[in-house]
């Protein structure tokens, strides 16, 4: 994938959270664009952190741009299974 459509992503207002899937099968969640650093040969996606009373993540996930095979809008599939299960009748 292309940095620029990925910097398009973190730089979108609002700002949407993301899920980022590689060429692996792996799949890496961008939940904030402070969490993320992108360079034209890395993007750094930094893990969430498990202990609240620590603000700075710790550990980081880097793939390649080239082997990001598309970005995944997470508020979206939230957004539909609340209406799927708000307007579901039971049967």
């Amino acid at each position: 994938m292309n940095p620029k459509e990925i910097r398009q992503e973190l730089h979108a207002t609002p700002f949407v959270p993301f899920r980022v899937h590689t060429s692996d099968g792996k799949h890496l969640g961008v939940m904030h664009p402070e969490m993320t650093m992108l360079t034209r040969i890395a993007l750094l996606i930094a893990r969430p952190v498990a202990d609240p009373t620590r603000e700075i993540p710790a550990h980081y996930d880097s793939v390649s741009p080239l082997h990001i095979v598309h970005l995944e809008p997470l508020v979206a599939a939230r957004f539909v299974g609340v209406i799927m299960t708000k307007f579901v009748l039971p049967a």
